[in-house]
Parts: structure tokens; C-alpha cells; sequence
């Protein structure tokens, strides 16, 4: 439970205090920035990385699971940050929040089901 929550707490930071206005809005329309957010992204859930290699005894998982949802945020918020942003431009605030949550729930789901995989594929033989 506390692995999840410290996952939870970390991603925010790292996809939302962590990131400019400029990143915000520049990710949809600039590789340059989308790759920008993502390495301050990378940069922040090292401590996640940090915390599992230390928890779990095992720098493998740690940096698979980091690895992966790295480039799984990248491959995410490619996708979603151009569909926010018609949104915005749009003034379609409901389905900008819409969206908004959409991308958070994908990269939850993608955090929280790279961990159990990886940590029966490390901890668990």
C-alpha cells in the first residue's frame, strides 16, 4: 500500500508541480517539448526508482519499472496531450477535464500494473 501511494505522490509531482506552463501547452504542438516534460518527468520519478531499489533490494525492478513508464508517459502524453489541447482551443472545458483525467487514469493504470508484473517477475521467484 505505501508502494502505490509513494508511486501515486511521486507521479504527481513529476507530471503536474514539476512542469512548466510552457511544457503544458507546448507538448501537443513540439517534440522539443513534449521531450522536455518527459526528462523532468524522468528526472522526478527517480525517487521512485530510488524507493523501490531500496525497498524491494533489487535495482533490476527498479529500473524496468522506471524505464518503462518513462516511455510509456512519452508514448501517453503524445497521444493525449494533442486531443487536451483541440479541447482548449476549443473552449471545451468539460471534455478538456474530461481528457485531463483520461491521461492520468492511463498512466495510472500503466504505473500500478508495470509494478505488480515486474515485482512477480523479481521479488516473487
Amino acid at each position: 500500500m505505501m508502494t502505490l501511494l509513494i508511486i501515486f505522490v511521486v507521479h504527481f509531482l513529476a507530471d503536474f508541480v514539476f512542469q512548466s506552463s510552457k511544457m503544458a501547452t507546448g507538448k501537443s504542438k513540439s517534440l522539443k517539448w513534449l521531450t522536455i516534460h518527459v526528462g523532468v518527468y524522468a528526472s522526478v520519478s527517480l525517487l521512485t526508482f530510488a524507493f523501490l531499489a531500496i525497498t524491494y533490494g533489487n535495482i533490476l525492478l527498479a529500473f524496468y519499472w522506471w524505464s518503462i513508464n518513462v516511455a510509456l508517459h512519452f508514448i501517453t502524453d503524445f497521444f493525449t496531450s494533442k486531443v487536451t489541447s483541440r479541447f482548449w482551443e476549443e473552449k471545451n472545458m468539460r471534455f478538456f477535464f474530461v481528457m485531463i483525467g483520461f491521461d492520468q487514469l492511463i498512466h495510472n493504470i500503466c504505473l500500478v500494473t508495470t509494478f505488480f508484473l515486474l515485482k512477480e517477475t523479481f521479488v516473487l521467484r
